[in-house]
């Protein structure tokens, strides 16, 4: 069985600002060794049911964050951010996907919740006109392709979005969300464990079943600010909603997708999550 990790950070335990995860803050060396650690858990739990091929994607800011040295030998890792799939690079041929360290979409009072960029710059995305997560969006690519999502880790409220969307899947709550930038967390080692356990039920499940939309697929992206929106008028078949939300339909998702990534990589600005 392969097993495909795509690992972002803001769902890590005890992460809740800013300073823990964007690279050369205070905290941030310490949450990827923890981030690791919990990717590290995901393959342990997922190898205890037998599966025996591990690919992890990056796909956290500038996509550099895992810890080589420390990670399982028995993984492999796409590592940097000029990826055309982002943050599900590598996602074909996989039998089941794990989403660890994720975070709820924007919008919500979700740590640090955002989607793909920092509330300053996109505040909200839909698809086929309702709210949309990363998370939702990466599963929908998985899953058009017969990929389920098998794992979820990352406060309760990624966990439940999960949990309401993909059939069968197992989640890995390691902090409860107070605020945005407040949250009730595990211990590390309490939480790594709920990885593990996840994970192993995840592998060894039978009845999971992908994400998979019927089509057509409307992407509506509402900026912050109306110049944003204005930066990426140019895209073949895109809209302008108003001032500051534009929006593009295609019956292939694949093409739907792979425009989002182009229109935010345009409109990216700052980094941090306002």
């Amino acid at each position: 069985m392969r097993i495909y990790i795509s690992a972002d950070m803001e769902g890590v335990t005890g992460v809740t600002h800013s300073q823990d995860v964007i690279p050369g803050r205070s905290q941030y060396e310490r949450f990827r060794r923890l981030l690791t650690a919990d990717v590290n858990a995901a393959i342990e739990g997922a190898a205890q049911a037998g599966a025996t091929d591990f690919l992890v994607n990056e796909a956290h800011d500038g996509m550099r964050n895992i810890l080589l040295e420390d990670l399982d030998p028995r993984a492999e890792v796409i590592v940097g951010q000029r990826k055309p799939y982002s943050m599900m690079q590598g996602f074909e041929g996989a039998d089941l996907i794990f989403f660890v360290g994720y975070h709820a979409r924007a919008g919500t009072e979700g740590v640090l919740s955002h989607t793909f960029d920092s509330p300053t710059v996109v505040t909200g995305v839909w698809l086929n006109g309702e709210p949309c997560s990363e998370a939702r969006m990466n599963a929908t690519l998985a899953g058009l392709e017969g990929i389920p999502v098998g794992l979820v880790t990352g406060d309760d409220l990624a966990c439940a979005e999960a949990e309401d969307l993909y059939s069968g899947v197992q989640t890995a709550r390691v902090k409860t969300a107070v605020d945005r930038y407040t949250a009730r967390c595990l211990s590390p080692q309490v939480a790594r464990e709920r990885i593990r356990d996840a994970a192993r039920l995840a592998a060894g499940e039978g009845d999971l079943a992908p994400y998979a939309p019927d089509p057509p697929y409307t992407f509506t992206i509402e900026f912050a600010t109306a110049s944003s929106a204005a930066s990426v008028l140019f895209f073949p078949g895109l809209e302008r909603v108003d001032d500051r939300r534009v929006s593009w339909t295609h019956e292939d998702y694949e093409t739907a997708f792979e425009m989002f990534i182009g229109v935010m990589r345009l409109s990216r600005s700052d980094p941090d999550y306002g």
